[in-house]
């Protein structure tokens, strides 16, 4: 079957007439690869009969294969191509939504990169291993991932259905909430301590953090504090390798600054999903949501004296990153406090109820000694 007859969209390293590495755009609802590549055989690469199955399953989202065809010819002509590759892969790999392991581990194909690729990755949500009955030298990984309270497989079809089912939408409402995650921003980088060693790091592992716990058809709440000022530019495409189906986007102090340049963005942006954008000036802009019988109120400055006071309603803010998580009528959304991940409605509603069981040591004003 050729690429272009695939259901799904095929990312490869390489654009077959420039020879360049191709972009990063639209990675949403992904799939990557991963596993050992060959070197010389190309026809031999174990991905030809994982196209095939996903197109049978009818996935129509991005597939992502690291197997570089013309990476001899790009040695040739591209210095430091070896490091191009390496870094387009852990982009993807980032960007994906699930990163499939296939290890078919064999003395010609050792897989020696994979042992690498996968002590990054096998803790984190999304991530799948399987290897045929014939592999060799597997069992560490089995046990890592066994570790994990995750199943492995030995039938590559069978692993992907459960993929595929896995990022299929489902029938019930799924909510995921964060704040200032500042894409792009290296003055929060530093002033806020984040473990990462540049700006590009910071983005990377957030992409990947929201990807791989924000189902694609999920309402996202954002409390503001989006990105750079600087680097809006860029939000066309950080929004197209997004994961969610609508987007609740409440404006922080540094969003505002280009209110209008944002909201012109999300109009022209045209690909189907929803983004609505509140400013919080009167209570027609708050953003409001209720899980089961709780009521929320989405804002960014946890502010002392809120222009307009909503009873029986629970403050979630940001703004204040990770210096204080709780108050007595609300709690912080600030993605600081998460490991720079969207929480779910599951831990919104469980931070709710104990705001009511915390006691003077959480909310109290000054520290004495007793």
């Amino acid at each position: 079957m050729k690429r272009e007859n695939f259901c799904f969209r095929l990312v490869t390293p390489f654009n077959q007439e420039t020879m360049q590495f191709s972009s990063a755009i639209g990675m949403r609802n992904s799939i990557f690869l991963a596993g050992p590549c060959p070197r010389e055989d190309y026809s031999t690469d174990w991905r030809f009969e994982a196209f095939e199955i996903l197109h049978e399953l009818g996935f129509q989202g991005n597939v992502i294969t690291p197997t570089n065809e013309l990476h001899k010819e790009m040695a040739k002509i591209k210095q430091n191509a070896y490091q191009s590759q390496t870094d387009w892969e852990r982009t993807m790999m980032h960007m994906a939504t699930a990163i499939v392991f296939w290890v078919p581990r064999s003395a010609e194909r050792p897989a020696y990169n994979t042992n690498v690729e996968f002590g990054e990755w096998y803790k984190k949500p999304g991530v799948f291993l399987g290897y045929p009955e014939t592999a060799t030298h597997v069992g560490y990984l089995e046990a890592k991932f066994k570790e994990q309270g995750k199943k492995s497989y030995r039938d590559l079809r069978a692993m992907l259905s459960d993929v595929v089912d896995y990022l299929a939408p489902q029938e019930n409402e799924r909510l995921r909430f964060t704040s200032d995650t500042h894409f792009g921003h290296e003055r929060v980088r530093q002033l806020c301590y984040r473990p990462f060693t540049d700006v590009r790091e910071m983005d990377l592992a957030m992409i990947s953090n929201w990807n791989k716990t924000v189902p694609t058809d999920a309402i996202v709440y954002h409390a503001g504090d989006f990105i750079d000022p600087e680097k809006i530019d860029e939000l066309p495409i950080l929004l197209s390798n997004l994961n969610y189906k609508e987007l609740h986007w409440v404006l922080g102090n540094y969003d505002r600054k280009i209110k209008e340049k944002i909201e012109k963005i999300v109009e022209n942006i045209g690909d189907g999903r929803k983004i609505t954008i509140y400013d919080n000036v009167d209570e027609k802009g708050i953003c409001k949501v209720t899980i089961g019988d709780k009521k929320f109120a989405i804002i960014h400055e946890p502010v002392s004296v809120p222009a307009v006071k909503l009873e029986g309603t629970t403050y979630m803010f940001g703004h204040i990153h990770g210096l204080s998580q709780v108050k007595r009528n609300g709690f912080n959304l600030s993605t600081d406090l998460y490991g720079y991940t969207p929480i779910d409605e599951e831990r919104v509603l469980f931070i709710e109820k104990s705001l009511a069981v915390y006691d003077d040591n959480v909310y109290v004003d000054h520290v004495v000694t007793v």
